[in-house]
């Protein structure tokens, strides 16, 4: 019961704090998936859990209790016949203990694991918004310098332009192409350390950011066939 209740406030207290960096709803949604996804894949909070229960599991009278079994062969006249000895003690000082503190401290170590988890694939999912964002901004630069090319090249045709303006501009249109290469680049990179920040590979992690995709393409996409 209480581990649900920490589960529930660390996902309201996630959904806040991504609400207040600026999150759309459904990012927020993906975010919190990706976090489930990544809590019961890293080793040190798993590892946290298993000393938590492992404390958990000693409290009370089993955990005073001890158990000794042995087995020995005897006979006589070359007759061999099995013993057996079982022995049960009970630590009346371990029964008594107060555990609290110590239980205490490793509920707060299980925290402060999945507190590691959720900030490493916050940030990681941060980056690759960013660079998504910035892909997308290159794109959209291709797109105007392609448009302003055509234009120069249509006033070049009646003389409305000289041969300068026309390769300043398609300059610019290759340094936005250059660009665009570059904000793709990154993008990759960002995707590859939000998978490895996850645990997932990278086409499960597509499928998962496939909702934030819907309606507005993939940024950096090959252009249709016959655009430049």
């Amino acid at each position: 019961m209480a581990r649900s209740i920490a589960r529930s406030l660390a996902a309201l207290l996630l959904l806040a704090w991504a609400l207040a960096q600026g999150l759309t709803p459904r990012e927020v949604q993906v975010l919190e998936r990706l976090v489930a996804e990544a809590l019961p894949r890293d080793p040190a909070y798993l590892r946290a859990l298993a000393d938590l229960e492992a404390a958990r599991s000693s409290l009370g009278l089993l955990g005073a209790l001890s158990a000794e079994a042995g087995a020995s062969l005897s006979g006589d006249y070359g007759q061999v016949s099995p013993s057996y000895r079982l022995s049960v003690s009970l630590n009346l000082a371990e029964l008594f203990r107060d555990k609290g503190p110590a239980l205490r401290a490793l509920e707060a170590q299980a925290e402060d694991a999945a507190r590691a988890v959720r900030l490493r694939v916050a940030e990681a999912f941060f980056r690759w918004l960013a660079a998504r964002e910035a892909a997308r901004a290159a794109a959209d630069g291709v797109e105007a310098r392609e448009a302003e090319l055509k234009a120069v090249q249509a006033r070049a045709r009646v003389g409305g332009a000289t041969p300068a303006e026309v390769l300043a501009a398609a300059e610019r249109l290759s340094q936005a192409r250059l660009a665009l290469y570059r904000a793709n680049l990154d993008l990759a990179l960002a995707l590859e350390g939000l998978a490895r920040a996850v645990g997932l590979p990278l086409e499960a992690l597509r499928a998962l950011l496939r909702p934030l995709e819907e309606g507005g393409g993939t940024p950096g996409a090959p252009p249709p066939s016959g655009r430049p």
